[in-house]
């Protein structure tokens, strides 16, 4: 580094750069590791520091208050750094506010964050302190006071040289192709790679990837399973206990894998419902792995979430792996969209970047290409969307991608081949049965974990959506004539000029017909997609607001005078589009050989002339069955998402029983259905008719925790109802006491982001005079990081919706307190929850109670994770008191103590309960069973609200 730069960074009064302050600068002059000189001051920001912000940075009202004005901290600030480059970690949100004071308008900004997400792929989080660790870099006299903006410039400066070396440290072949791509379109980054001096030559190559083991063929009589020996496995002296260090014998583990044994050995279907800290998990890889072994076969397993994923793969069966006699193999399987394709990438590397975004997921492939093993881009960093669009243009899903047996997503396929466990999602579980068991390798037994996710994982994979913008975009696609890149029709003319002239005027008759009847469908689909815009302005409430607004499109609304309209749009578009489209397929169909034969050339630009032919006969077939001809099977409807986003249709399944039912109850030898949560009120049925499981036997094995000792359930008596007045204000004085009280230590599950807001908003000052942070979903960060935030600070609460209710696992005095603020009912006018109620004769007890049941159960298990937890559970919905199905809900729960009281006593018992105290004794009974329940009432119309 042979120039100096200035790193620096601001403390702000907020996040929204338009109208929050600055109330500290800091900055750092330096060449290479050397510091140079330093600038800090305080600035006065006209108005009153939130408290949440003096807790994150300790800067006072005091501390500001006799400080310079921000116009003149700023211009103290340009005279300081001069015509030196600046670093900052998100620069550009620190250039926001001192260029509106018209400073560093012309100094070049370098970001490590953006640097990071391509140097450091598995940082996981990467905010400046985490990177700062991650790396092991160090400050010298740094102040403990975190996020003082001294201290942030100079870790930047620290990380901006780590990231430089790491620049230097690159093969040479990718830090010059960096360079020459990020030339083509100015990239802020290209200066680095360009001018950074090589610190040895590498070459860009993968290690060869070793020849899968052969593929598995199953034994054509299976071998049946020892029972007695697996249990033997299961002993508190067996081998498990040696190499787990936390295992403990389970009669109830030793019960659910001795029915998945029975399962497997009789060609049965099973439905396992396993309380927390049952060990499901070896449950029923036990069998798996011995089935799979001693029949030369595989099993699939099939998980909802990531970190389920994550367990098996890289602490459950890396154990097994070590402790079992048998010698077993594991793959993970993704979807195509996960594995990069070399050939897309070859492409773009070869036509170069046309966007800011496209330039830096090139930059982030090239640096990671040389050490992926498996070209998995889920190791990337793409925060964006536009980069997820990018990715998606480079990896096997797209249409353009052609890939031979090298190629990641053919080994990964290779590799599963050999597999005896097979790990998926739900998600490519449904892609394999929609796209009649062409994806997966073939199996006959399969586990599906995290099971009452399956409904919902069908319906999102059968559900498909079109809107104007993707519609308008595939038909740019083809006969785009302004700008860099001609359309696809026009490339493939341009290519036939090497070819034979009778070739190009055959080509010529083909394609000019085909230009035409583009723009003139062009024109019909924006005719149609107008139509609809309108109907829904007439007819959804809040269309034209900020928010989204939907319609479903039932019978009733067909027959609104503006529906006609929208079918006369499409009776002119229908024909046309399907002619184009068909136009399209033959013409990719009959380029096929001449691509083979006279210009290969021309076989990338017909590979995505054929992709854009599906879509449009896709976006034909969406168009018919939502205006020409829909069915009674689907449901139907508009939505208009917020920000002026286009009007999109939606087509989904009424029903996706059926299809489990005829795809894997009726096709495989074992099903087995396992989860947490199966039933309502101990009763498998209402699971078992969603999911097509009649014919399945059934076992519950509970909890091995004592949550009558564990955990406390505290029924708030005096707070008003949902939608009452007064309801929001009592919520967060409730939460304000309850939390001071446990110290923080808390979770609070919301149904929606508007009453979290409300919370965050009320609670965040008063929660901070006592020493404890809130960190709330949708205030900047991801999931992840607010739960990283929340387990490190010591009294903290985390504020939630919907993402928060499962998949939290934060065992011990960390997590504490759980208050549960609404009971999660559906909104009852989505158009899916609307059309499924409707199947039922009493919709609100047969659908929507057992659905929220699910969602309230496992809203509840987040508070007990281990055997050792203790914590209280506070519900402050007064309708699981007030109403007839409350006690469905009850009924429902592992057995916990449950209490019933005020407001003003909620503190006091919630602080004994988690010291261990005894509690006192209640001015009525506890709850020890039913109550009288008042007269079954109407359904409450503000559920979700």
């Amino acid at each position: 580094m042979n120039r100096t730069y200035v790193a620096f960074d601001l403390e702000t009064t907020g996040l929204d750069t338009e109208r929050d302050m600055i109330i500290e600068i800091g900055a750092v002059r330096f060449l290479g590791t050397k510091e140079l000189e330093t600038f800090s001051t305080f600035v006065n920001p006209g108005r009153s520091i939130p408290g949440l912000v003096t807790e994150l940075t300790g800067i006072t009202n005091a501390d500001v208050r006799q400080a310079i004005p921000p116009a003149q901290a700023v211009r103290q600030l340009s005279e300081f750094v001069g015509r030196d480059p600046v670093v900052g970690h998100n620069v550009q949100f620190d250039l926001r506010f001192v260029r509106r004071y018209g400073a560093l308008q012309g100094n070049r900004a370098f970001d490590t964050f953006e640097m990071a997400g391509i140097l450091v792929p598995h940082a996981g989080r990467y905010s400046l302190s985490n990177l700062f660790t991650l790396l092991e870099l160090n400050v010298p006299g740094l102040s403990e006071q975190t996020h003082r903006a001294l201290d942030d410039a100079r870790m930047t400066h620290q990380l901006f040289v780590a990231l430089l070396e790491r620049i230097a440290q690159l093969p040479d072949e990718v830090r010059r192709e960096i360079a020459r791509l990020g030339r083509q379109i100015r990239w802020g980054l290209t200066p680095l790679f360009r001018n950074a001096t090589p610190a040895g030559t590498s070459r860009l190559t993968r290690k060869p990837t070793p020849p899968p083991p052969p593929s598995l063929h199953p034994a054509e009589t299976p071998r049946l399973l020892d029972a007695d020996a697996l249990t033997e496995l299961l002993r508190e002296d067996g081998p498990l206990s040696q190499a787990f260090a936390d295992y403990e014998a389970r009669p109830q583990q030793v019960e659910m894998m001795q029915a998945v044994i029975a399962a497997f050995n009789n060609g049965e279907h099973l439905l396992v419902e396993a309380g927390t800290g049952t060990g499901k998990s070896l449950a029923y890889l036990l069998p798996a792995i011995y089935w799979a072994v001693q029949n030369n076969n595989r099993i699939v397993v099939s998980t909802n979430t990531i970190n389920l994923q994550e367990q098996l793969l890289h602490k459950d069966l890396p154990l097994l792996a070590q402790v079992l006699p048998v010698k077993f193999r594991t793959q993970l399987l993704k979807g195509k969209s996960h594995y990069l394709c070399q050939s897309a990438l070859q492409a773009m590397r070869h036509r170069g970047p046309r966007t800011q975004a496209e330039m830096g997921v090139l930059a982030k492939v090239l640096c990671w290409l040389p050490y992926t093993e498996d070209g998995d881009g889920d190791d990337l960093f793409l925060p964006s969307a536009e980069e997820r669009a990018v990715w998606r243009s480079l990896s096997a899903a797209d249409e353009a991608c052609v890939y031979d047996e090298q190629d990641f997503f053919a080994q990964a396929r290779a590799k599963a081949e050999t597999a005896h466990v097979l790990i998926i999602n739900h998600a490519l579980l449904l892609a394999d049965i929609a796209n009649e068991n062409r994806v997966l390798p073939p199996y006959d037994m399969l586990i599906v974990d995290e099971a009452h996710h399956l409904e919902r994982a069908a319906t999102d994979s059968l559900r498909q959506s079109l809107n104007w913008g993707t519609l308008r975009y595939s038909l740019e696609m083809l006969t785009r004539r302004h700008g860099r890149d001609k359309g696809l029709l026009s490339q493939i003319q341009h290519l036939a000029r090497s070819l034979p002239h009778k070739t190009r005027v055959l080509l010529d008759e083909a394609i000019v017909p085909l230009e035409d009847g583009i723009e003139y469908i062009s024109r019909r689909l924006e005719e149609l997609f107008d139509t609809l815009e309108l109907f829904a302005e007439e007819n959804i409430p809040g269309a034209r607001g900020k928010y989204a607004a939907r319609l479903r499109l039932t019978q009733q609304q067909r027959e609104l005078p503006g529906w006609r309209d929208v079918e006369l749009a499409w009776a002119r578009a229908a024909n046309p589009l399907e002619t184009v489209a068909a136009g399209l397929e033959q013409l990719a169909s009959g380029l096929e050989d001449l691509t083979l034969s006279m210009a290969p050339e021309m076989e990338e630009p017909r590979i995505q002339l054929a992709g854009e032919a599906r879509r449009l006969a896709e976006a034909e077939a969406i168009l018919q069955s939502f205006i020409g001809q829909p069915t009674e099977a689907s449901v139907y409807w508009l939505e208009k998402p917020r920000n002026h986003m286009p009007l999109t249709l939606n087509i989904a399944p009424l029903d996706v029983s059926s299809l489990i039912r005829e795809s894997l109850f009726q096709k495989k030898r074992s099903v087995i259905f396992t989860s947490a949560t199966l039933r309502i009120e101990e009763s498998f049925e209402y699971l078992r008719s969603r999911l097509g499981a009649e014919e399945a036997t059934e076992l519950a094995v509970g909890s091995p925790f004592d949550y009558r000792s564990a955990a406390l359930l505290y029924l708030v008596t005096d707070i008003p109802e949902p939608g009452q007045p007064h309801y929001q204000r009592t919520v967060d004085a409730t939460l304000s006491e309850l939390f001071t009280a446990t110290q923080g230590r808390g979770l609070a599950l919301y149904t929606s982001y508007s009453q979290l807001r409300a919370s965050a908003a009320a609670l965040t000052g008063k929660l901070a005079q006592a020493g404890i942070t809130v960190y709330a979903q949708g205030s900047g960060g991801s999931r992840g990081q607010l739960l990283e935030h929340f387990r490190r600070s010591e009294r903290a609460v985390l504020l939630g919706t919907r993402s928060f209710w499962e998949g939290v696992d934060i065992p011990g005095e960390d997590l504490s307190c759980l208050a549960i603020v609404k009971l999660p009912f559906d909104v009852p006018n989505e158009p899916l929850i609307a059309a499924r109620a409707e199947r039922y004769a009493n919709p609100f007890n047969e659908y929507m109670v057992p659905e929220a049941i699910l969602r309230f159960m496992q809203g509840f298990g987040r508070l007990i994770r281990t055997a050792s937890d203790q914590g209280i559970a506070v519900v402050l919905d007064k309708r699981l008191l007030t109403k007839q199905y409350g006690q469905r809900f009850l009924a429902s729960l592992p057995s916990p103590t449950i209490r019933r009281g005020t407001r003003a006593e909620l503190p006091d018992i919630a602080a004994r309960w988690l010291a261990g105290k005894p509690l006192p004794v209640p001015m009525e009974a506890e709850f020890d069973g039913p109550w009288n329940v008042p007269p079954p009432e109407d359904p409450p119309w503000f559920w979700g609200a």
